[in-house]
């Protein structure tokens, strides 16, 4: 886990900061969008004017979480950001462009995450990659600013929290996260609305972009996948940036050791989401594929077309499989 004393060093350089920017990843999942919108309202807490900003519009599914509303998806230095927090993201490629390189050495990066395959490229890293969520490192963090994690900051780091879980049903699950989310709800955050807006509700589009999804699932010997074409989204009025969550959808096939879900983008490149139970490390494949992410829960991008991207990836996860590998491919 993080040190107490680089938790102090963060909270110090928050601190000091007048106008905080806050940055989450494209294509925003619960962790990412909770830990953030959390963190802003400890800032403003503590007399700050944060921007918060993401490249992807915020899904419907947390719009509910207090200060959505708030977030941008273009920023310059005319917004006069005095500091850059990286929110939930490995590399600064998950930025999706809001970061410039010609903001190294001018402004403060920290960097706030749990993915192993963080690349401590901030000037500060609070980084913990046995943590099941963000949520959990940022939790610490405001408690060292000095600011009470309760109502509406618990709110939003338990959304984060049960999202990243799948509803603490993933193997990070612990007692220790299950404290936190009893503590989340013990200060106030809103359990029932936090689960039906995060989890259960689903936009009726979805709900047919499963159906295309589930038709086109295919198995093989502990490999499940299934594809998703473009023209299928363009029918159902599906854009690039929803997240149709198809890794978690067919990762549920009881004889799935490995899922792979592609999602073929309007650009020509092909979105993968991946998932595994132990002891396969799916995050390896996706590292080598230039993504990254958990053991069992990864993703990347690669070229298409779709079939081209099928056939590059599948011998990858059957190398896998084969070879019950925990390390690199």
């Amino acid at each position: 886990m993080v040190t107490r004393e680089a938790l102090h060093q963060a909270a110090a350089m928050l601190r000091r900061s007048r106008r905080p920017l806050l940055i989450s990843h494209p294509r925003p999942d619960g962790d990412t969008v909770g830990s953030t919108l959390a963190l802003r309202l400890a800032l403003i807490a503590l007399g700050k004017e944060p921007i918060v900003a993401c490249v992807h519009p915020i899904p419907e599914s947390f719009r509910f979480l207090p200060g959505a509303e708030s977030y941008r998806r273009e920023v310059d230095e005319s917004d006069g950001f005095d500091l850059v927090v990286a929110i939930d993201m490995s590399d600064l490629r998950r930025t999706g462009g809001l970061y410039r390189e010609s903001w190294r050495g001018r402004y403060p990066l920290l960097v706030i995450d749990h993915h192993e395959t963080n690349l401590n490229f901030g000037d500060l890293n609070l980084v913990a990659p046995h943590a099941a969520a963000t949520a959990l490192v940022m939790e610490p963090l405001i408690t060292a600013m000095g600011v009470t994690v309760r109502d509406a900051i618990a709110t939003c780091l338990l959304t984060a929290t049960l999202t990243d879980t799948r509803g603490l049903r993933t193997h990070s699950t612990t007692l220790e996260v299950m404290e936190a989310v009893c503590r989340f709800v013990e200060r106030g955050g809103d359990y029932h609305t936090a689960v039906w807006e995060a989890l259960d509700a689903k936009p009726m589009r979805q709900m047919k972009a499963w159906g295309v999804a589930l038709d086109r699932l295919r198995a093989e010997d502990g490999l499940v996948w299934t594809t998703y074409p473009v023209a299928e989204k363009e029918r159902l009025g599906i854009s690039d940036e929803e997240d149709l969550d198809l890794g978690g959808l067919i990762s549920q096939v009881r004889e799935a050791r490995i899922a792979v879900s592609f999602n073929e983008m309007r650009d020509g490149t092909v979105k993968l989401s991946l998932r595994s139970r132990p002891p396969y490390n799916v995050a390896t494949v996706a590292a080598a594929l230039g993504g990254g992410g958990h053991r069992q829960a990864a993703g990347c991008s690669v070229e298409g077309p779709l079939e081209a991207a099928v056939a590059r990836v599948l011998p990858l996860l059957r190398r896998l499989l084969d070879e019950g590998a925990t390390e690199a491919v």
